[in-house]
C-alpha cells in the first residue's frame, strides 16, 4: 500500500521537474525575442469591477446614475496588457484625475507567456 501512496508524489515531483525545465527553456528562447518587440504599443486597461445587469437596468441608466460595483473602494484592482493581468495596484487620485499605483508586477517570464 506505502507503494501505491508513493507513485502519486513521485509523479508529481517529475512533473514539477519539467515544469522547471520548461520554463527555463522558455526564459531562454524569450531573451533573445524580447528586444524585437520591446516598442510595441499594447493597450492596458484597469478593471475596477464587472457587473451583470439586466436589459432593463441598462437602459434605464442615465447621466449622474451610480453603478454599484461589488469591490469595495479601496480594493486591489488588476492591470492588463492585451486583455492578460501583469500587474495588481490601487487606485489613487492624482492631480485631480484617477491613476493606479502598481503594487504588484507578474513576473516578466509569466508576463511574455501571458502575452503570447
Amino acid at each position: 500500500m506505502s507503494e501505491q501512496a508513493e507513485e502519486p508524489v513521485q509523479a508529481e515531483a517529475s512533473a514539477q521537474a519539467e515544469a522547471q525545465e520548461d520554463m527555463a527553456d522558455i526564459e531562454t528562447d524569450i531573451q533573445p525575442n524580447i528586444e524585437a518587440i520591446i516598442h510595441i504599443p499594447l493597450e492596458i486597461r484597469v478593471e475596477l469591477g464587472r457587473i451583470k445587469m439586466p436589459l432593463h437596468e441598462l437602459v434605464r441608466l442615465s447621466r449622474g446614475s451610480v453603478v454599484q460595483l461589488h469591490k469595495e473602494a479601496n480594493a486591489v484592482v488588476e492591470i492588463l496588457a492585451n486583455g492578460s493581468v501583469f500587474a495588481q495596484g490601487e487606485v489613487v487620485k492624482a492631480d485631480g484625475k484617477l491613476g493606479v499605483r502598481v503594487m504588484e508586477v507578474v513576473s516578466p517570464t509569466e508576463r511574455a507567456l501571458a502575452l503570447a
